[in-house]
Parts: C-alpha cells; structure tokens; sequence
C-alpha cells in the first residue's frame, strides 16, 4: 500500500475497498462510468490518497480501469469476459476438486449448513447472501486441495465472477438444484471419487455459464 495512504486506519482502508467493491458489483456504479475521485471521496467520506489506492486496487481485482486520460472507469462486461473467466474457472476448480478428491477431503456438513442459509436466501430475495454462499462453497473446495498458490489464483478470480452473477443472475433465474449440484460434489469429494466429481463440476459450470450467456442475449451486454 501507498505509504500516504497508510495514515488511513487499515481497517478504514479495506472497509473502503470493500464499500466500493461491493458498489461495483451491484451495478451502483455502471460499466464504463466514470469514477471521479472527488465525488467519491464526498461519497464515502475519505480523502483521495486513500481513495486513489483503493481504486487501484481494483484494478488489480479487474473491476476497474485507470488510464491517464479518462481517470478511473469502471470495467465493462463483454461475453467474452464471461467464456474466459468460466474457461479459467473450470481449469483451476477442476484441479482443485480432484486434489481434495484424492484427500477425501470432506466438506459435507459446511455444505448442508450453507444449503440451509442459501435456501432462506431465495425466500428472502437476498442476492448478496445468496451469491457470497455459492463463493463459499466452492472456496472451501480449493482450500480442500491443499495447494495455497491454487487458492491464490482462484481468490484473485472471485471480485469479476461474482459481479457476473450479480449483472446476470437472479433469485428466478438461480435454481434451486444449484445446491443438490453442490451437495453431489461434495459427496463425490468426500468418497474420492476425482473422476466423478470433475464430471460433476463441469456440467455445473457449463450450466451456469450457458445460463448467463442466454441471459446476456435477451439483455444485451451488461450495464452492470
């Protein structure tokens, strides 16, 4: 982090990055909006040192994109985006499920409990519990593999993967199978079966994605 913007608290500083975060990927801010640093700052009651390493931040996560003429924007969403990030995702989680696969890794009772909160989430409409259980889930698989640099390189995904399913997913679009699709993962993981659990992974990726790309042709490319 910039030293000047060491003098904001740190825990203020990630509480910024989080609020702006999270600001982008509900569509408060709008792909290809312009972010200026001044009504930003107004916005969120900080200085534009702390404001300015928060924004680069971001860009790092790919949410955003500083250039020298325009300032900071927010990143659009092509489709793209959305066959290259569900490409990559594919790849490392089907490596990460196979080692835990191969560990008998066993993520069963975590993944009852977060079925639980994700199904009170749908009847309460609430996308964000929603969205951040999903990431969960599928988090405690690549921690299950055992490979920090794997969870390192899946973590760096998750800020555009989420805003994907923020632009394009809602409670009626998100089925109620997405979780007996994770629970069978997970029993799969449990009994180390890696064959089948990479099986399982594939068509529950490719399904989510193909669902987003049919949402993204009726819409049209995300605002979001």
């Amino acid at each position: 982090m910039d030293v000047q913007a060491a003098r904001v608290p740190e825990t203020r500083f990630e509480t910024l990055v989080d609020e702006l975060r999270e600001a982008i990927l509900t569509g408060r801010y709008r792909a290809g909006e312009r972010l200026v640093q001044e009504d930003l700052a107004e916005a969120f009651r900080v200085s534009r040192i702390p404001l300015r390493e928060a924004l680069r931040r971001l860009e790092g996560e790919g949410l955003v994109i500083i250039s020298p003429n325009r300032g900071a924007i927010v990143r659009p969403l092509a489709p793209k985006d959305i066959v290259d990030l569900y490409d990559l995702r594919l790849a490392l989680e089907t490596l990460a499920v196979r080692r835990a696969a191969e560990r008998y890794a066993d993520v069963r009772e975590a993944t009852a409990r977060r079925h639980a909160e994700a199904t009170a989430a749908v009847e309460a409409g609430a996308l964000t519990t929603l969205f951040r259980l999903d990431r969960d889930f599928h988090a405690d698989l690549a921690l299950a593999s055992d490979n920090p640099h794997l969870v390192a390189a899946l973590g760096g995904q998750w800020s555009q993967i989420m805003r994907i399913m923020h632009a394009y997913l809602r409670v009626g679009t998100y089925t109620p199978n997405v979780w007996q699709e994770h629970s069978g993962l997970a029993d799969a993981v449990a009994h180390g079966d890696a064959d089948g659990a990479a099986e399982r992974l594939r068509l529950h990726l490719t399904t989510s994605r193909d669902r987003i790309l049919a949402d993204l042709w009726v819409k049209g490319p995300a605002a979001q």
